[in-house]
């Protein structure tokens, strides 16, 4: 069945509900998962129904076995549902499921869940298509006036770091069409930076990351001093000739931990701007996660809705997790927190959401290793959560971080899963020693052949 086929047939079944109706709508809590929420409670909206947004943390099974008990009589899955999909199935009530993660079961369509998943229908959920990517593709369908949404649809993308290296698959289209209706404009070769003084903005920075700058305000100081830049300037107010300074002080600051060059690519590049939202996208992307990472989904959705009032608050609160994240990330670069086994380099994190932006974080910025970052976080019952992150260049040669935890997950009757280059899983009956020496021989076995 091609794409224009599952599209129809979940149009179909969402407009055999009453507008009566509300429609449930479940997401993931990070940027791709808010941003496709709110491209679908608009379209919904707009199409005349109401709905009910959640945007849910993982353990997804232990969450969604709550809302089968709310007696939904429509329920949409966005940027998740598809690895969930033998328990979706058993709702009492028809679902869709609008996902880019790799899919358990390869149809369409089960019982009465329509699954609409980028992998099925040739787009590689890895880097062509997000959540709300798809989430798009669906709202554009059921009408045309939802292609306003393509600058949420372009920030989820971003939120899963879709755009490194340039905008591929479904993105690249949505993309293209974004700028060709007016709804996108773009601004050259700019520094991702927000509108405080240049040493508060680069001691806060933490993607990109700059270590031994990053959360050491002297330090930055006197970096910026040494290329002739006042420290108290604000980014928009230096000249052409200043930025070039800082750009090429920045960038070979990067290089001297050989970083990847999608990264690398990534820090000095085209902003994305769009009327309908209050930052460009790279921030706005930023800001929507880390409402949803500090436990603030409502404001991560409210903002992704477009209330503009919420959004200073939203502002605050990622000034705070960044704070939170950089004091983290510090013990890591200074202490010996960061350790390594044959394949991988792993840390223990106090929680489980901050442990999955840390090791991407990890993974890009700090000095490379060419093994994949992995994140423990060990609950009081004995729980352990991991979030675990690859590069372009490891998946390439044959690293596939979502089977790895799928098949380590499944040798301990857990749950486990997620994308090459991004994967995590929830762990129960072993302890972390263990678990490090299971996941770093599936690791080895994967890509050595053997």
């Amino acid at each position: 069945m091609n794409i224009e086929d599952i599209l129809k047939k979940a149009i179909e079944s969402l407009s055999s509900i009453p507008r009566s109706t509300t429609v449930r709508v479940v997401s993931h809590y990070d940027t791709d998962g808010a941003t496709a929420a709110a491209i679908l409670c608009k379209a919904l909206y707009r199409r005349g129904y109401d709905f009910h947004a959640t945007l849910l943390k993982h353990p997804f099974e232990q969450e969604l076995s709550k809302i089968n008990e709310e007696n939904n009589d429509f329920i949409i899955f966005s940027d998740m549902g598809s690895g969930q999909i033998e328990l979706i199935r058993k709702f009492d009530c028809p679902s869709i499921i609008i996902d880019h993660h790799q899919p358990i079961i390869n149809e369409p369509i089960v019982d009465s869940t329509i699954q609409i998943n980028a992998n099925l229908v040739g787009f590689d959920g890895n880097y062509e298509a997000s959540g709300s990517s798809v989430s798009y593709l669906f709202a554009k369908t059921l009408d045309k006036k939802n292609r306003d949404l393509s600058p949420l649809a372009l920030t989820g993308a971003i939120g899963d770091k879709q755009h490194l290296g340039g905008f591929s698959g479904l993105n690249r289209i949505i993309f293209e069409e974004a700028i060709a209706d007016g709804f996108i404009k773009v601004e050259k070769g700019k520094l991702k930076i927000g509108d405080k003084s240049l040493a508060e903005e680069i001691s806060y920075s933490v993607d990109p990351y700059y270590t031994s700058l990053s959360g050491r305000e002297r330090n930055v100081e006197k970096f910026l001093k040494e290329i002739s830049i006042e420290s108290n300037k604000r980014y928009n107010d230096l000249s052409i000739a200043e930025r070039k300074k800082l750009h090429s002080a920045l960038v070979l600051k990067l290089l001297e931990n050989k970083l990847q060059p999608e990264i690398i690519d990534a820090v000095i590049k085209d902003r994305y701007i769009s009327n309908d939202l209050p930052d460009d996208l790279d921030r706005f992307s930023d800001v929507i996660d880390a409402c949803g990472k500090s436990g603030e989904t409502g404001l991560a959705l409210a903002i992704s809705l477009g209330d503009r009032e919420k959004y200073i608050q939203a502002k605050d609160v990622e000034r705070g997790h960044r704070k939170l994240l950089i004091e983290h990330l510090k013990v890591l670069e200074e202490d010996g927190e960061l350790k390594e086994s044959k394949n991988i380099q792993y840390f223990y994190s106090p929680k489980a959401s901050i442990g999955s932006v840390l090791s991407g974080i990890v993974m890009n910025y700090f000095p490379y290793k060419d093994k994949p970052t992995f994140s423990f976080s060990v609950k009081d019952d004995g729980t352990i959560h991991v979030s675990c992150r690859a590069t372009r260049f490891l998946v390439s040669k044959g690293l596939d971080l979502g089977e790895v935890m799928r098949k380590v997950a499944s040798k301990l009757d857990c749950k486990g899963g997620g994308h090459k280059i991004a994967a995590g899983g929830t762990i129960r009956g072993t302890n972390k020693e263990e678990l490090i020496s299971l996941i770093d021989k599936q690791i080895e076995l994967q890509m050595g052949g053997a």
